[in-house]
């Protein structure tokens, strides 16, 4: 007897400083699981923005902020292509420059600002010595004109304006800058060539168009975004064989910045910019407009320096993780979505509202990766806890238990349901060695400290384990869901099994005399409103019978009321599919004859005692763990009421419970 009582205090549940110790265990674990998945992926963050891995990725999300930040063209800048009606008109290209004078000759007459000639004058022009003549005296008697210095690439000589030309002009250089996927996104303010400096056109333009003498910028700059306004077509745009034939009035370009420029198709060169999808390639006249226009604005794009773009992301994930770490799975859930979709907006509006680019595409990866790897981490540690927890209430079997228990089958590809079935085989010892101690005041206390045990140390983890699964299913694709829904439904199967259990142990030490009044009435409609959900899901329906005001008995409510719910749950199982299941209640001789009713056949009545057994089951059943028949007879059995079957004369199968009547003064005696 010594050595029982020890061994009982050894494997009783945890005392308060025990718990208190697994608590901050558990709890440093998580801690320390969550420094180590923050570490990994702030890493995989800095070596993904300095090493540009999602380059491609964050020119899309620049684009499509362009896309969405148009602004209107400036009306004091106007395009004067030379279109498909200017080559259709005067002759394929080259022209003469005779053509060319002419045209700065017109627009010097209307009183025009700054004009760029994006065209190529790097020879003269053979056959008709005087056209160059011709339009270097335009050039100079206009005043503001600018030519481009076409610059071929790293190590080339520049193309630049003959002398002539280049003596009457301004010079500057029109490169578009081209990234890595073929967009033309950047211009340099400043390029070099053949021991020369060449500011932009645009910014010559610029300088013109304010009085100011074209100045070179006093520090060095790298590539700066363009300001894009619109798409191809977006300035305004006139056809240089209009103005030749005298078809624009002088006030349509008084006071305008004039950009003389190939739009044709094969002419000149077409570039494809953020907004390509929306209008094609845009001629490089309109880009130079483009850059004009932000420069005149000041609202010119600044991409974020590297390290103001890595502290920017690290701060991001950094606050994320941290307020994933107390966080429920759906809060975290809706944590890591508003980070992303937060990120986004924020670099749209830096680029809307600041003209500042901070490229999202790395931290968004990484708010992706860290929802579901912090999930899977909790998952893990649930399914580890699970386990530790079936080890811990196996060793709760006292000595001389029955120990026969199905050996648990080792799930090779689904392990969760091998930890849960585990759980279920060491709950199955855990009632077997209670029912072994029925009759002893020490088997008594013995009982009830292991089902408060079980209510704690069981329930807990198989409900959190439910809702984590519920949470996770919500985001996961097609694979991922159909394993959380087996991970669910283990984990509901063995819940219900542990609360049959319990409440089989509730049963087991009820003591008759000690028994309530109890009102049968109440408990056949609370049975039947909590059976109604389960009916219209399996497209059945609940009906209830019952024309007393009251049915008093003496016992247990909370018992007799999972009886009438365990034989309405075989009911719907078992009936036929969109059957009706009713219950009823009826006044009998010195008592009262509560019943379910199905339209199914049932079972034979000599049937009785082989399925009141714990886990038997009938022929065709699913999904039961064999215990609540077995249930049904003993809360009968402890109640002195009779459990009866039948098939009634009207078809369908009866399964009933007769109860005495609760006679007091209050409650005369029923009347059948």
């Amino acid at each position: 007897m010594r050595s029982g009582r020890a061994q009982r205090e050894r494997l009783t549940p945890l005392n308060a400083t025990a718990y208190e110790s697994r608590v901050k265990g558990i709890a440093g674990r998580h801690v320390r699981e969550w420094a180590l998945l923050a570490v990994l992926l702030l890493g995989l963050l800095v070596a993904a923005v300095r090493g540009q891995w999602l380059e491609r990725v964050d020119y899309w999300f620049y684009d499509s902020s362009v896309a969405w930040s148009g602004q209107p063209a400036a009306d004091d800048i106007l395009i004067l292509a030379i279109d498909e009606a200017s080559l259709a008109r005067y002759g394929r290209w080259p022209w003469s420059r005779q053509l060319l004078a002419e045209v700065l000759e017109r627009l010097a007459a209307a009183g025009t600002g700054p004009v760029l000639l994006d065209v190529i004058l790097s020879e003269p022009e053979r056959g008709d010595p005087d056209a160059d003549t011709r339009l270097a005296a335009a050039i100079t008697r206009h005043g503001r004109v600018v030519l481009p210095v076409f610059m071929p690439g790293a190590g080339s000589t520049a193309v630049a304006p003959i002398p002539l030309f280049a003596a009457a002009a301004r010079l500057g250089h029109a490169q578009a800058l081209v990234d890595g996927d073929g967009v033309s996104r950047r211009y340099l303010p400043v390029e070099g060539a053949d021991g020369a400096d060449y500011a932009h056109v645009a910014m010559v333009l610029r300088d013109l168009s304010l009085g100011q003498a074209p100045t070179l910028p006093m520090t060095a700059s790298g590539p700066v975004l363009v300001p894009f306004a619109g798409p191809a077509g977006h300035f305004a745009r006139q056809s240089v064989a209009a103005l030749l034939e005298g078809q624009l009035a002088p006030a349509v370009l008084r006071g305008k910045i004039v950009l003389v420029g190939a739009t044709a198709t094969g002419l000149g060169d077409n570039l494809v910019t953020p907004l390509a999808s929306t209008s094609g390639a845009m001629p490089g006249v309109e880009f130079v407009a483009n850059v004009l226009q932000g420069l005149r604005t000041g609202s010119m794009p600044q991409l974020l320096g590297p390290q103001a773009r890595l502290g920017v992301s690290v701060a991001l994930v950094l606050a994320l993780l941290v307020a994933l770490l107390p966080s429920s799975p759906r809060v975290a859930l809706v944590l890591s979505a508003g980070a992303g979709v937060g990120a986004l907006l924020a670099a749209w509006a830096a680029l809307a509202l600041w003209g500042r680019w901070w490229p999202p595409a790395a931290p968004l990866v990484v708010v992706a990766l860290a929802y579901p790897l912090w999930s899977w981490r909790r998952l893990e540690a649930s399914l580890d806890a699970m386990a530790r927890e079936t080890t811990r209430i196996a060793a709760l079997v006292r000595p001389g238990a029955d120990r026969a228990v199905a050996p648990v089958a080792m799930g090779l590809f689904d392990p969760v349901e091998t930890r849960i079935t585990a759980i279920t085989r060491a709950v199955d010892r855990i009632a077997n060695a209670m029912a072994a101690d029925t009759g002893t005041p020490e088997g008594q206390q013995y009982r009830e400290e292991m089902m408060r045990h079980l209510a704690h140390d069981l329930r807990s983890p198989l409900v959190s384990l439910r809702a984590l699964a519920d949470q996770l299913r919500a985001g996961a694709a097609g694979d991922d869901t159909a394993m959380l829904a087996r991970i669910d439904d283990c984990a509901r199967r063995s819940l219900e099994l542990s609360e049959q259990f319990l409440l089989m142990g509730r049963a087991q030490a009820l003591e008759p005399a000690g028994f309530p009044e109890v009102d049968l009435v109440q408990v056949l409609h609370q049975s039947a409103d909590d059976l109604w959900e389960d009916a219209r899901r399996v497209g059945a329906r609940i009906e209830r019978r019952c024309t007393l005001d009251t049915a008093p008995v003496r016992g247990d409510g909370r018992l007799l009321q999972r009886a009438v719910l365990n034989l309405g749950w075989n009911a719907l199982r078992h009936g036929p599919p969109g059957g009706v299941v009713t219950l009823s209640l009826d006044a009998v001789p010195d008592g009262y004859l509560l019943a379910v009713h199905d339209q199914g056949g049932g079972f034979e009545a000599q049937a009785m005692p082989e399925l009141t057994r714990r886990y038997a089951q009938g022929a065709g059943a699913a999904g039961g763990h064999g215990l609540g028949l077995a249930l049904v007879e003993l809360v009968a059995r402890k109640h002195g009421a009779a459990l009866q079957a039948a098939r009634p004369h009207g078809g369908g199968f009866t399964m009933s419970l007769q109860l005495a009547c609760a006679v007091t003064p209050e409650s005369p005696p029923p009347r059948p």
